[in-house]
């Protein structure tokens, strides 16, 4: 049975950890830290392994960066700005986008705003790389190797990478608090999926969004955001939705303090 295994690689966050994708800068004027990290690049690649039942115990959701014990998330508070580029993608392609992001918002409890198409290529480098006062939407696409580092280099059978970055600070107390505030989806378009169904873009773009969300791979093969992904899971399930919530607006808002 042909299932999809998806890779991914992730930032060591956890305390004040640092890694290729983690930094801080003293501001001596404060006292503050300013905190800055970005996810790897997450790799969706089909191929043959077989999906091995979840073991006893496995928690159904995990989270991809952690600060004092607490998933780091976007501000739910604060409308979430997307765009597309279609260009290159299957027809009807924008329609899942659309219906994936409305399935997210509707979970999380966010608020998404579509600001339009873009001619940007989803790339590593549309990512901001430090804090600022305004930030570029959340941009999901269609792309190649050629036209993406996303996507260069991949393995034979990649159908989508994610990468996402997240600031904050941590104060003179010790506390850290810091806000997811960018997203890239690169969708390979050389690969060819129905829409929707099991091993579909519908089912890869909720699991790409579910990771742009703050969601990390799970044990649990039941769950859409499971390592090896089967060919039967075209929709978000119980653990992934109960992740989903932990991300969302039931927490609270996330107020990064001025610095």
């Amino acid at each position: 049975m042909v299932t999809l295994r998806i890779r991914k690689a992730l930032v060591a966050s956890a305390a004040l950890v640092l890694s290729a994708g983690t930094g801080l800068a003293l501001l001596p004027a404060t006292g503050a830290v300013a905190l800055a990290g970005s996810s790897a690049s997450q790799a969706a690649v089909a191929s043959s392994a077989t999906v091995r039942p979840a073991s006893l115990g496995t928690a159904s959701y995990a989270f991809s960066s952690v600060l004092d014990g607490k998933p780091v998330r976007w501000n739910p508070c604060a409308p979430i700005l997307w765009t597309s580029n279609t260009t290159r993608g299957p027809a009807g392609g924008l329609a899942v986008l659309t219906s994936s992001v409305a399935r997210i918002a509707a979970l999380t409890g966010t608020t998404w705003k579509y600001v339009g198409a873009t001619t940007r290529v989803p790339t590593a480098g549309y990512l901001p790389k430090a804090a600022s006062a305004t930030y570029p939407p959340v941009l999901i696409g269609w792309a190649d190797a050629t036209s993406s580092d996303l996507l260069r280099g991949q393995a034979k059978g990649v159908l989508a990478m994610t990468r996402t970055s997240w600031f904050g600070v941590q104060t003179p107390a010790g506390a850290k608090i810091a806000a997811t505030r960018a997203a890239v989806v690169a969708l390979d378009r050389t690969d060819v999926l129905p829409l929707r169904g099991g091993t579909s873009w519908n089912a890869v773009v909720l699991h790409e969004l579910g990771h742009a969300m703050g969601l990390a791979h799970t044990g649990d093969a039941r769950q859409l955001m499971a390592t090896l992904l089967p060919r039967t899971v075209a929709d978000l399930q119980a653990g992934d939705k109960a992740g989903l919530v932990k991300l969302g607006r039931t927490p609270g808002c996330v107020t990064v303090p001025a610095m």
